[in-house]
């Protein structure tokens, strides 16, 4: 799904220690994960669920070849995941995406039970900050959040 310009600065605002200030949105993916392409043309790829940033084209229209590709498809729309959701009766809407309820970097599963329905832009906003502390921890460390309303 596109982002608007608004919708696109919100989404990234926290995600900027990661993403270059030039890149904008391509569009969201169902889970949430987003397609940026920079001043250059390349495509990367935002996961949010990992945490981590990747160039997977050097244009938009090589992005539309290996988008085509099965395991590209699969490993970047996880449509197989996507159509369980649905089954269950989580359809997303405009703007919406499904959003972890558990992180995989923190043992999160692919799996229905960790989604629920979250506007895209609230999705990362949520998740980027969390990764931003993350990243600089070893593989193996214990994390503990302390939850303030």
């Amino acid at each position: 799904m596109p982002l608007s310009d608004a919708d696109a600065v919100r989404a990234l605002e926290f995600w900027r220690w990661l993403v270059p200030d030039l890149a904008r949105p391509l569009f969201a993916t169902a889970l949430g994960n987003l397609f940026l392409v920079d001043a250059s043309g390349q495509v990367w790829w935002l996961d949010v669920g990992c945490g981590t940033l990747d160039v997977v084209a050097a244009s938009e229209a090589e992005f539309a070849r290996v988008a085509a590709d099965t395991d590209n498809a699969t490993n970047w729309f996880w449509a197989v995941l996507v159509d369980q959701l649905c089954a269950a009766g989580n359809v997303l809407g405009p703007g919406e995406c499904y959003c972890y309820l558990q992180l995989p970097v923190l043992g999160g599963d692919y799996e229905p039970a960790n989604f629920k329905v979250c506007e895209v832009v609230s999705h990362c906003r949520i998740w980027g900050p969390i990764h931003e502390k993350l990243r600089d921890l070893p593989y193996v460390a214990t994390v503990e959040f302390k939850v303030i309303e």
